[in-house]
């Protein structure tokens, strides 16, 4: 069986994903991953269920439920699972149930890691700084089946059951790692084990060149001293504000510098250069309770930023924090720390949670076990980051359309369709008042919009 256009087909992504997997050489680490089930004689092998995953992610699937017949029998797919129609919802759901630690363990280590090493070597991780993002988002659970579940606060502001999702992040598309917690976890403890990680995967000379960029759940004394021993450049928001208040007071005679914000209250900037911070430590006993101590680190670089008190409305006190770094200030004075390095994060990190909840649905969760809901998100990660890469090669592409999407682009035209190469689109699709199609078609494009190829109607 070929690969050719079918009208039920929902995008071309799934294709593409695995003409990229078997073009680096992954379709053998997939095969790899071990799932604790009875293989049977004629059965699915881990790659074909894993990228069953895949696809059905692709094709805008929000729950399992919605792998129908139709879609699994798509020649498209068929052609990549040895020319037979794509696994059961139920094949799926049980796949991802018998999911365990090796499971997870394997899959980061034989496919998003391969995959992910690459993204430092891009020309864009060249430069003399590089900016790798630190955060985590709340995924809310449906009730206390859901294995691995705690009470913890949400998006919404609300105390709910769910997980909490840990990323580390270069740039606005590339997630490097990623760890899966209780609601109630701390940020701290997985966003080391996140460092240590990464680590140990980064070259010498390249660690040097990087900055980790974290917002105040990360700007404890504990973290900064985790970070010092790897002998890597940060730049963090002090922890609590209170600290932030007191090294305003304590230097009041230290000179300030104004930062004007169009829009909103001035900013009275104070550059104390390196200084001794003082918290605490956490540490976890044998039986489970937690030992906090105090402690002290010296930060190479500290800058506190108070909101003017002539502009601020009266009856309300004037907003204070601090950012703890190691950017010297010939490079960065406090402006330029706080609007060049510093607010990019918060585009950075959340255009990538945000990609990963409209485009890869990890609001909704596939499995009530804990390791097969972290094997989706491990896969969503997967996902995203094959969805950039054909971005990239579709923008400055110079090989030959593939097979399947030429013969897509071909029904396109029939259809009215007119297809254009674009400098910052790579592919468009435009179409005239004339134009007629059905509304599986509409659906291809739509959902090719929501993976960043972009069509002009």
């Amino acid at each position: 069986m070929t690969s050719v256009y079918s009208p039920v087909s929902a995008n071309l992504m799934s294709e593409l994903y695995f003409q990229m997997l078997q073009k680096m050489d992954l379709m053998e680490g997939l095969n790899q991953v071990p799932f604790q089930i009875q293989r049977r004689r004629n059965g699915f092998t881990p790659a074909v269920r894993l990228m069953s995953l895949l696809a059905s992610q692709a094709q805008g699937c929000s729950r399992l439920t919605d792998w129908t017949a139709v879609q699994r029998r798509d020649s498209r797919l068929c052609h990549w699972m040895g020319d037979r129609p794509a696994p059961h919802p139920s094949t799926i759901s049980r796949t991802l149930a018998a999911a365990d630690k090796r499971t997870v363990q394997t899959l980061r280590q034989q496919v998003m890691v391969p995959l992910t090493d690459q993204v430092l070597l891009l020309s864009e991780a060249q430069r003399k700084r590089i900016f790798v993002d630190v955060d985590n988002k709340s995924l809310a659970a449906e009730g206390k089946k859901y294995e691995g579940t705690t009470y913890g606060r949400m998006a919404d502001g609300k105390q709910k059951r769910g997980y909490r999702l840990h990323l580390i992040s270069v740039g606005n598309r590339w997630a490097l790692e990623m760890e899966l917690t209780g609601a109630n976890a701390h940020a701290v403890p997985s966003a080391m084990v996140m460092v240590k990680r990464l680590m140990h995967r980064v070259h010498g000379n390249l660690r040097r060149h990087m900055i980790l960029r974290g917002d105040s759940n990360h700007g404890s004394v504990h973290f900064i001293r985790f970070l010092q021993r790897y002998n890597l450049g940060y730049l963090l928001k002090c922890y609590s504000p209170l600290t932030a208040e007191r090294l305003w007071k304590e230097n009041a005679g230290h000179p300030t510098q104004r930062i004007q914000r169009p829009g909103k209250v001035d900013l009275l900037a104070m550059d104390l250069g390196r200084t001794v911070i003082h918290g605490y430590t956490r540490k976890k006993t044998r039986q489970g309770e937690e030992r906090r101590k105090s402690c002290q680190t010296t930060v190479d670089r500290v800058v506190v930023y108070r909101e003017d008190p002539q502009q601020v409305p009266a009856g309300k006190e004037p907003e204070c924090f601090a950012l703890f770094a190691t950017l010297p200030a010939c490079e960065y004075d406090p402006g330029e720390l706080l609007r060049e390095a510093y607010l990019p994060r918060g585009g950075d990190i959340e255009n990538i949670f945000n990609q990963l909840d409209q485009a890869f649905a990890i609001t909704h969760l596939r499995s009530r076990r804990f390791h097969g809901n972290w094997t989706f998100l491990l896969l969503a990660l997967i996902a995203a980051t094959l969805t950039q890469l054909v971005r990239e090669e579709a923008i400055g592409r110079t090989l030959p359309i593939p097979a399947g999407l030429k013969e897509t682009l071909e029904a396109a035209s029939q259809s009215g369709l007119r297809f254009e190469q674009d400098p910052q689109a790579g592919c468009v699709l435009i179409r005239d008042a004339t134009t007629t199609y059905s509304d599986a078609f509409d659906k291809i494009l739509w959902w090719t919009h929501q993976h960043r190829f972009k069509w002009a109607a």
